[in-house]
């Protein structure tokens, strides 16, 4: 496998820096954290995120059909992949904090916790928009993070978790000498209206994320 060079958005682990330029395909490839958008890129890729049976299930979700409105490929490398802070998707998107945008992602190497599975706080949705802060990355507080409630949720390869996105969710750094790559797409319903700008969203969420990526 060859890492395109054509993609708008390739984000690299911090222990790799600059030392990227200079390492083969191959090695490149333990060393991305996350690649967005990438079903323009493939054609498997788009038909996966169009799958009939997965948005039939996101309309029942949802009540009507859905439209994706993110892409992406999550890549934990092996032993270097850092971990992402408990968060809530709806921080990033310029939509109403009510709108049924739904995460789904899919585990294409074996998920355990060991090498960086995801981790939720069962019905913390349910609670609302959170502030988040720049500290690791931008995220909810340590301190407001239930800690006696934390689900690991590891998958099989092809597994898919479907979350709403104000679930509070995470995944620990890589230990681990295995890969875990994953797909996530991002849908809505077909109607949904996004906001004006971005400061709409940044009022609710906090505005330590001014120009934060998902």
């Amino acid at each position: 496998m060859i890492l395109r060079r054509d993609l708008d958005n390739i984000m690299v682990e911090s222990a790799v820096g600059e030392r990227f330029e200079r390492l083969t395909d191959e090695a490149r490839l333990d060393s991305v954290r996350k690649m967005m958008p990438i079903t323009d890129y493939d054609d498997r890729l788009k038909s996966l995120s169009e799958q009939p049976e997965l948005t039939a299930l996101l309309e029942r979700i949802m009540g009507e059909p859905p439209a994706l409105s993110q892409d992406m490929a999550m890549l934990k490398p092996p032993r270097i992949g850092r971990e992402k802070p408990w968060h809530q998707d709806m921080a990033y998107f310029d939509y109403p904090t009510d709108t049924m945008i739904v995460g789904a992602w899919i585990a294409l190497d074996e998920s355990l916790p060991e090498n960086g599975c995801m981790m939720v706080i069962p019905g913390s949705h349910h609670e609302g928009p959170m502030l988040h802060w720049a500290r690791r990355d931008w995220q909810i507080c340590d301190s407001d993070v239930q800690l006696g409630k934390i689900a690991a949720l590891p998958l099989p390869p092809g597994g898919c978790l479907l979350f709403h996105c104000l679930l509070h969710h995470g995944t620990p750094p890589s230990r681990s000498q295995r890969r875990r790559w994953a797909l996530q797409f991002h849908y809505r319903p077909r109607s949904a209206l996004p906001l004006y700008n971005s400061d709409l969203r940044l009022s609710v969420f906090g505005t330590d994320g001014k120009d934060a990526a998902c």
